[in-house]
Protein backbone atom coordinates (compact mmCIF):
# COMPACT_ATOMS: atom_id res chain seq x y z
CA UNK A 1 0.00 0.00 0.00
CA UNK A 2 2.78 2.43 1.00
CA UNK A 3 4.88 1.53 -2.38
CA UNK A 4 1.48 2.36 -4.44
CA UNK A 5 0.93 5.82 -2.22
CA UNK A 6 4.26 6.60 -3.13
CA UNK A 7 4.02 5.50 -6.37
CA UNK A 8 0.95 7.81 -6.90
CA UNK A 9 2.92 10.93 -5.20
CA UNK A 10 6.05 10.41 -7.91
CA UNK A 11 3.15 10.81 -11.01
CA UNK A 12 1.77 13.83 -8.81
CA UNK A 13 5.18 15.90 -8.30
CA UNK A 14 5.70 15.16 -12.20
CA UNK A 15 2.74 16.30 -12.78
CA UNK A 16 3.09 19.90 -10.80
CA UNK A 17 6.71 19.91 -12.20
CA UNK A 18 5.15 20.15 -15.91
CA UNK A 19 2.94 22.63 -14.93
CA UNK A 20 0.21 19.93 -16.51
CA UNK A 21 -3.41 21.47 -15.36
CA UNK A 22 -5.69 18.80 -17.26
CA UNK A 23 -6.76 15.83 -19.73
CA UNK A 24 -9.37 16.43 -22.42
CA UNK A 25 -11.72 14.03 -24.47
CA UNK A 26 -13.33 14.53 -27.19
CA UNK A 27 -16.80 12.62 -27.74
CA UNK A 28 -19.84 13.48 -29.95
CA UNK A 29 -22.19 15.60 -28.67
CA UNK A 30 -24.92 13.03 -28.41
CA UNK A 31 -22.93 11.83 -25.45
CA UNK A 32 -22.86 14.77 -23.52
CA UNK A 33 -25.59 14.59 -21.37
CA UNK A 34 -24.76 10.86 -20.52
CA UNK A 35 -21.23 12.35 -19.75
CA UNK A 36 -22.47 14.77 -17.17
CA UNK A 37 -24.92 12.27 -15.62
CA UNK A 38 -22.96 8.91 -15.35
CA UNK A 39 -19.28 10.18 -16.08
CA UNK A 40 -16.76 8.84 -18.52
CA UNK A 41 -17.19 5.20 -18.69
CA UNK A 42 -15.10 2.91 -20.88
CA UNK A 43 -17.32 1.48 -23.86
CA UNK A 44 -17.39 -2.35 -22.60
CA UNK A 45 -18.58 -1.17 -19.32
CA UNK A 46 -21.17 0.81 -21.33
CA UNK A 47 -22.22 -1.91 -23.42
CA UNK A 48 -22.62 -4.05 -19.85
CA UNK A 49 -24.62 -1.14 -18.42
CA UNK A 50 -27.35 -0.85 -21.11
CA UNK A 51 -26.04 2.62 -21.43
CA UNK A 52 -26.40 4.31 -25.10
CA UNK A 53 -23.89 5.50 -26.69
CA UNK A 54 -22.10 6.92 -30.17
CA UNK A 55 -18.68 5.56 -30.47
CA UNK A 56 -15.87 6.86 -32.50
CA UNK A 57 -13.70 3.47 -33.09
CA UNK A 58 -16.03 0.25 -34.05
CA UNK A 59 -12.59 -1.68 -33.88
CA UNK A 60 -10.44 -0.26 -31.16
CA UNK A 61 -7.19 -1.08 -32.77
CA UNK A 62 -5.52 -0.78 -29.26
CA UNK A 63 -6.83 -3.26 -28.05
CA UNK A 64 -8.43 -1.49 -24.60
CA UNK A 65 -11.98 -1.43 -24.86
CA UNK A 66 -11.88 -1.37 -21.21
CA UNK A 67 -10.48 1.97 -21.43
CA UNK A 68 -10.59 5.52 -22.06
CA UNK A 69 -8.55 7.41 -24.19
CA UNK A 70 -7.53 11.13 -22.69
CA UNK A 71 -5.11 13.41 -24.17
CA UNK A 72 -3.10 15.81 -21.74
CA UNK A 73 -3.76 19.45 -22.17
CA UNK A 74 -4.58 19.20 -26.02
CA UNK A 75 -6.78 17.00 -28.46
CA UNK A 76 -5.36 14.67 -30.19
CA UNK A 77 -5.84 16.69 -33.22
CA UNK A 78 -5.30 14.15 -36.31
CA UNK A 79 -7.13 11.39 -34.68
CA UNK A 80 -9.82 14.62 -33.98
CA UNK A 81 -9.55 15.72 -37.56
CA UNK A 82 -10.24 12.12 -38.96
CA UNK A 83 -12.92 11.44 -36.92
CA UNK A 84 -14.90 14.82 -38.38
CA UNK A 85 -13.68 14.25 -41.84
CA UNK A 86 -15.43 10.70 -41.69
CA UNK A 87 -18.32 12.07 -39.45
CA UNK A 88 -19.06 15.36 -41.14
CA UNK A 89 -22.80 15.53 -40.03
CA UNK A 90 -21.66 15.01 -36.50
CA UNK A 91 -20.84 17.54 -33.99
CA UNK A 92 -18.33 17.66 -30.75
CA UNK A 93 -17.65 18.79 -27.42
CA UNK A 94 -14.32 18.51 -25.84
CA UNK A 95 -14.45 17.70 -21.52
CA UNK A 96 -11.66 19.22 -19.41
CA UNK A 97 -10.51 16.38 -16.80
CA UNK A 98 -9.42 17.17 -13.60
CA UNK A 99 -5.77 16.02 -13.76
CA UNK A 100 -5.69 13.63 -10.41
CA UNK A 101 -7.12 11.09 -12.56
CA UNK A 102 -3.22 11.25 -13.50
CA UNK A 103 -2.69 9.29 -10.02
CA UNK A 104 -5.77 8.34 -8.78
CA UNK A 105 -7.07 5.84 -11.40
CA UNK A 106 -5.58 2.97 -13.37
CA UNK A 107 -4.15 4.84 -15.99
CA UNK A 108 -1.40 3.44 -18.95
CA UNK A 109 0.51 6.22 -20.73
CA UNK A 110 1.07 5.97 -24.46
CA UNK A 111 3.88 8.02 -25.97
CA UNK A 112 2.18 7.32 -29.52
CA UNK A 113 -0.95 6.70 -30.84
CA UNK A 114 -2.13 3.51 -28.52
CA UNK A 115 -2.99 1.59 -31.80
CA UNK A 116 0.41 2.09 -33.32
CA UNK A 117 2.73 -1.24 -33.69
CA UNK A 118 5.20 0.20 -30.96
CA UNK A 119 2.55 0.93 -28.12
CA UNK A 120 0.58 -2.10 -29.02
CA UNK A 121 3.53 -4.87 -28.41
CA UNK A 122 4.87 -3.20 -25.35
CA UNK A 123 3.57 -4.50 -22.19
CA UNK A 124 0.70 -2.94 -20.35
CA UNK A 125 3.34 -2.67 -17.06
CA UNK A 126 6.08 -0.47 -18.92
CA UNK A 127 3.91 2.18 -19.60
CA UNK A 128 2.60 2.97 -15.87
CA UNK A 129 3.18 4.76 -13.20
CA UNK A 130 5.86 7.76 -13.71
CA UNK A 131 8.08 6.49 -15.63
CA UNK A 132 5.44 5.52 -18.30
CA UNK A 133 4.25 9.61 -18.08
CA UNK A 134 8.10 10.79 -18.22
CA UNK A 135 8.34 9.04 -21.80
CA UNK A 136 5.46 10.93 -22.88
CA UNK A 137 7.86 14.13 -22.71
CA UNK A 138 10.80 12.91 -23.67
CA UNK A 139 12.56 13.92 -27.11
CA UNK A 140 11.24 11.97 -30.08
CA UNK A 141 13.04 9.97 -32.27
CA UNK A 142 13.78 11.19 -36.07
CA UNK A 143 11.98 14.49 -35.07
CA UNK A 144 13.50 17.60 -33.62
CA UNK A 145 14.05 18.37 -29.65
CA UNK A 146 11.44 19.41 -28.18
CA UNK A 147 13.26 23.01 -27.59
CA UNK A 148 13.71 23.31 -31.54
CA UNK A 149 9.51 22.43 -32.03
CA UNK A 150 8.54 24.72 -29.37
CA UNK A 151 6.71 22.04 -27.13
CA UNK A 152 4.64 24.04 -24.55
CA UNK A 153 5.75 22.09 -21.02
CA UNK A 154 2.93 20.54 -20.40
CA UNK A 155 2.14 18.84 -23.78
CA UNK A 156 3.51 15.80 -24.60
CA UNK A 157 5.72 15.37 -27.44
CA UNK A 158 4.21 13.66 -29.75
CA UNK A 159 0.17 14.92 -30.67
CA UNK A 160 -0.92 11.51 -30.55
CA UNK A 161 0.49 10.84 -26.93
CA UNK A 162 -2.69 9.17 -25.03
CA UNK A 163 -3.28 8.40 -21.75
CA UNK A 164 -5.49 5.16 -21.64
CA UNK A 165 -8.01 5.46 -18.33
CA UNK A 166 -9.07 1.73 -16.99
CA UNK A 167 -11.52 2.78 -14.70
CA UNK A 168 -14.52 4.92 -14.48
CA UNK A 169 -14.20 8.91 -14.68
CA UNK A 170 -17.09 10.23 -12.26
CA UNK A 171 -18.71 13.25 -13.30
CA UNK A 172 -17.82 15.60 -10.33
CA UNK A 173 -14.08 14.79 -12.47
CA UNK A 174 -15.16 16.94 -15.36
CA UNK A 175 -14.29 20.93 -15.07
CA UNK A 176 -15.41 22.03 -18.07
CA UNK A 177 -17.05 21.10 -21.86
CA UNK A 178 -15.54 23.10 -25.06
CA UNK A 179 -17.98 23.66 -27.46
CA UNK A 180 -17.00 25.25 -31.28
CA UNK A 181 -19.67 27.71 -31.79
CA UNK A 182 -21.94 29.73 -29.22
CA UNK A 183 -25.36 27.79 -30.55
CA UNK A 184 -23.66 24.79 -29.93
CA UNK A 185 -23.01 25.90 -26.29
CA UNK A 186 -26.32 27.99 -26.21
CA UNK A 187 -28.45 24.36 -26.94
CA UNK A 188 -26.49 22.76 -24.13
CA UNK A 189 -25.57 25.26 -21.70
CA UNK A 190 -28.90 24.55 -19.75
CA UNK A 191 -28.03 20.96 -19.15
CA UNK A 192 -24.21 22.13 -17.26
CA UNK A 193 -23.67 21.49 -13.84
CA UNK A 194 -22.80 24.50 -11.19
CA UNK A 195 -19.33 22.64 -11.08
CA UNK A 196 -18.74 21.96 -15.12
CA UNK A 197 -17.49 25.15 -16.62
CA UNK A 198 -19.26 25.78 -20.59
CA UNK A 199 -17.08 27.72 -22.91
CA UNK A 200 -16.38 28.30 -26.69
CA UNK A 201 -12.86 27.48 -27.53
CA UNK A 202 -12.49 26.91 -31.42
CA UNK A 203 -8.56 26.79 -31.03
CA UNK A 204 -9.20 23.42 -29.38
CA UNK A 205 -10.51 22.09 -32.50
CA UNK A 206 -7.33 22.76 -34.40
CA UNK A 207 -4.17 21.74 -34.15
CA UNK A 208 -0.57 22.63 -32.58
CA UNK A 209 1.52 24.58 -33.54
CA UNK A 210 4.61 21.88 -34.19
CA UNK A 211 1.76 20.33 -36.69
CA UNK A 212 4.03 20.72 -39.75
CA UNK A 213 6.59 18.15 -38.42
CA UNK A 214 4.27 15.42 -37.91
CA UNK A 215 2.37 15.50 -40.88
CA UNK A 216 3.77 11.44 -42.01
Amino acid sequence: MRENLLGEKSVQNFVAERGIKYLVHFTRIENLISILSNGLIPVASLFERGIDCVTNDLFRYDGCEDATCLSIQFPNYKMFYKYRVEFPESEWVILGINKQVLWEKDCVFCSENAASATMFTMPIVDRKGVDGLKKLYEDYPGKPSRQELKIKDNYPTNPQAEVLVFDIIQPELILGVAFKSNEHLDRYKHFMPPTVKAFVNPKLYSYRNDFEHWRA
